[in-house]
């Protein structure tokens, strides 16, 4: 796999991405968070497992130490992801879930990495996009800061977690097998949630909702978001780097309105309107990916000597 293969695969990371927040906001008020992170993980663990059951000849120690500590970041992300998208409109999740790129470059100089002038740059434009997409900031027309509450709070401590867990994947992703990578955070995801579970809410352990729309919201993000996007994005990111790879994830704003256009039909919810700002919007996120990636070139301060 090339670096244009990668991108494209983290393209399609991105898309699922985009179009988890309405099932998000199908979780019953009666049902804990840590319920739902337990029953997603174990299913996509199971599912992924089922397919790749060869791959556990390959187990070693530094593995289950990279699992270990990857899926306590991924953890500490979804759950904190979960408890914001709970309460919250869905373009405005996520706009504040992708909000994470402006955490990328920070931990980036914490872990002495190399940060580009075009890399700032694009992120920058990205993050004019999500305002624009979104409405954040435009006062009671935009209709974004409507509906916040403390999950404001949440989904900027996922943007922190999923931050570092980005730019840690980077290095510890390189020489280790994507499948059980991803099957490792899983399997502990599945633990760390267990525990969460027993300790908050035990006694629907055995009472769950039998309500379709919840078990279809536990499928899509088992089957979607843990079984498929967590192995291709621990896979693909082996050839992007870390902020490149997160300019292209905050494309899943676009993502979630455009698919807020035709998902609510299918699930007889209210569509929300495609405005010329969240096109302006839409449009600046991707001419700030095209410009990290060095695609469009920003004029340079530096003058030829004559």
């Amino acid at each position: 796999m090339n670096k244009l293969e990668a991108s494209f695969v983290l393209l399609s990371v991105t898309f699922f991405w985009g179009i988890q927040y309405m099932f998000l906001g199908n979780i019953p008020e009666g049902i804990s968070t840590f319920a739902f992170l337990t029953l997603t993980n174990a299913i996509g663990f199971i599912l992924v497992a089922s397919v790749f059951y060869k791959e556990f000849m390959r187990i070693t120690r530094k593995l289950v130490w990279k699992s270990f500590l990857t899926a306590v970041l991924l953890f500490g992300f979804n759950v904190l992801l979960t408890m914001g998208s709970r309460s919250m409109e869905t373009s405005t999740a996520s706009f504040l879930a992708a909000a994470y790129i402006i955490f990328i470059p920070a931990v980036m100089v914490v872990l002495r990495k190399k940060i580009y002038r075009r890399n700032v740059a694009g992120v920058l434009m990205a993050l004019v996009g999500i305002f624009l997409a979104t409405g954040i900031g435009f006062g009671a027309g935009g209709g974004g800061m409507t509906g916040l509450s403390g999950g404001i709070f949440y989904l900027l401590g996922a943007d922190i977690f999923f931050a570092v867990y980005i730019v840690v994947l980077e290095e510890l992703a390189g020489d280790l097998s994507p499948v059980l990578l991803s099957m490792g955070q899983m399997f502990f995801g599945s633990l760390f949630g267990l525990c969460g579970w027993l300790v908050v809410q035990p006694e629907t352990i055995v009472n769950l909702p039998m309500e379709t729309q919840f078990w279809a919201s536990v499928l899509v993000i088992a089957v979607f978001i843990r079984g498929f996007t967590t192995v291709m994005q621990v896979y693909a990111q082996r050839y992007v780097s870390a902020l490149n790879a997160s300019l292209i994830f905050s494309m899943e704003i676009i993502f979630t309105l455009v698919s807020m256009q035709f998902l609510p039909l299918l699930l007889g919810e209210e569509r929300e309107p495609l405005t010329a700002a969240k096109v302006c919007g839409c449009l600046c996120i991707i001419v700030g990916a095209l410009v990290s990636e060095g695609v469009i070139r920003i004029p340079s301060s530096r003058r030829r000597q004559g």
